[in-house]
């Protein structure tokens, strides 16, 4: 077994961001060495689940870059052990390519689903969209106690409370429901929420906003809101009940 790569700052710099990197692919592991100095970040390379485990037992990361096939074990279980002890993104780097795929690894928390061989110039964009997200959602901003319908909502928990029960959402889905209560009632684009939720873009055929709607509507089925899809505009979040947009 390898030890892991680690990049090590002088003690001097300020902090910067951390990405780890699971792939066992010497190749890749080069390029996204590259890539993720490029974007002003630390980094440690792991090249299985079991490294993996190990390093994150002890050390906060911003980013994760996950390959699904590592010798020892499918990525997307790596991928549950990852969100349900973290909050911080997830990129899966896979030549796995079916809608089916990409849609799972959404599905199961990932923020972005990378088919290889990838553009590096197009994944060093996205990492350095996520990195400047995820660091903005420790600094003050709109990040009150949202209250409507009898729900309360804490973003910063993740936690949503109604009549003495609450549920702790996943970053994604919190992101989601954080941006969509900032505009109450008022429609917000898939571009919107790709934008606010993602860190990127919305284009045609992806399907990341659609899978996470979906999931946050199972999550508040029970709760005295609802997401209403706006046809082909978006989606707006009302309290049931209330008069919406004609779908």
């Amino acid at each position: 077994m390898t030890s892991p790569t680690h990049h090590v700052r002088p003690r001097s710099e300020a902090k910067r961001a951390s990405v780890l990197c699971i792939d066992d692919d010497p190749i890749v592991q080069l390029m996204l060495e590259d890539i993720i100095a490029g974007a002003g970040a630390d980094f440690v390379i792991v090249g299985s689940a079991r490294e993996a485990e190990d390093v994150l037992a002890d050390t906060h990361f911003d980013l994760v870059l996950l390959d699904r096939c590592l010798p020892d074990s499918d990525g997307l279980l790596l991928l549950n052990a990852i969100k349900s002890g973290s909050d911080c993104p997830v990129i899966i780097l896979s030549t796995m390519d079916e809608s089916r795929d990409k849609i799972l690894g959404i599905g199961l928390g990932a923020t972005e689903y990378v088919t290889k061989p990838f553009n590096t110039l197009e994944l060093s964009s996205r990492i350095k969209q996520l990195l400047i997200a995820h660091s903005n959602e420790d600094t003050p901003g709109e990040y009150g106690v949202f209250e409507i319908a009898g729900m309360t909502f804490d973003p910063r928990s993740r936690r949503l409370d109604t009549d003495g029960h609450h549920l702790i959402l996943a970053p994604a889905e919190t992101r989601l429901l954080h941006t969509l209560l900032l505009n109450e009632g008022q429609m917000q684009t898939r571009d919107q929420l790709s934008q606010f939720t993602c860190g990127r873009n919305w284009s045609p055929g992806d399907r990341t906003i659609d899978v996470l709607i979906n999931r946050l509507r199972g999550r508040i089925r029970s709760l005295p809101v609802e997401i209403v899809t706006v046809h082909r505009a978006g989606y707006i979040l009302v309290a049931k009940g209330k008069e919406t947009p004609e779908k």
